[in-house]
């Protein structure tokens, strides 16, 4: 299904998508976002830890988001992680998009408390040493990225968690001028999570 939709898909239709969210077709391309027009709907493929694709997320150009009948839910998984650096975890693919566009190495998650154990799967199999979740400003993503902390802290790693001034989340954090300075300053003055 996925390859019939990426068939489909015309790099200047990504290019338009990209310029509406505030991101570059590059970094919606690596993370195998295509057309798919018999929802009238943009993908996006989730992922489980062997980054095998479990199921489809689908994003309306409203904004509206759902799933593709059957899917499970997974991590949005870009191609070409590096092997260094902090892994940066953030909610959703847009989001993904605007931090790789930062320089960063990123995964998102389908939603504030979802995938955890997929996201601790991966952050072990990376053997990064240094993990960072970016928390939407909302309650909900506070309340799910204190969870996935504990969660991370319980498996043994040291997360920081970080949150955007005053944006919603780092898709809007980007789009408000946010640099890879600006990141790179909050990871710095961000303590390791403690409950």
């Amino acid at each position: 299904m996925l390859r019939r939709f990426e068939r489909d898909t015309r790099t200047a239709e990504v290019e338009i998508l990209a310029a509406s969210l505030g991101v570059s077709p590059g970094s919606l391309s690596r993370l195998g976002v295509a057309w798919a027009a018999p929802h009238r709907a943009w993908a996006f493929p989730m992922c489980n830890a062997l980054r095998e694709t479990i199921g489809v997320r689908l994003r309306a150009e409203n904004g509206k988001k759902w799933a593709v009948r059957g899917s499970h839910n997974g991590l949005f998984w870009p191609d070409h992680l590096g092997s260094g650096g902090p892994l940066l975890l953030c909610e959703g693919p847009t989001d993904v998009a605007a931090l790789l566009d930062l320089g960063y190495d990123a995964i998102g998650r389908p939603s504030c408390a979802g995938a955890v154990e997929i996201v601790i799967e991966v952050v072990r199999a990376l053997n990064r040493r240094e993990v960072v979740i970016v928390a939407d400003t909302d309650g909900p993503g506070i309340d799910g990225a204190d969870r996935l902390a504990q969660a991370l802290t319980d498996a043994g790693h040291r997360p920081k968690v970080i949150q955007p001034l005053q944006d919603k989340d780092a898709r809007a954090w980007k789009q408000a001028g946010a640099t890879r300075a600006v990141v790179d300053s909050a990871i710095a003055s961000a303590r390791y999570w403690r409950p």
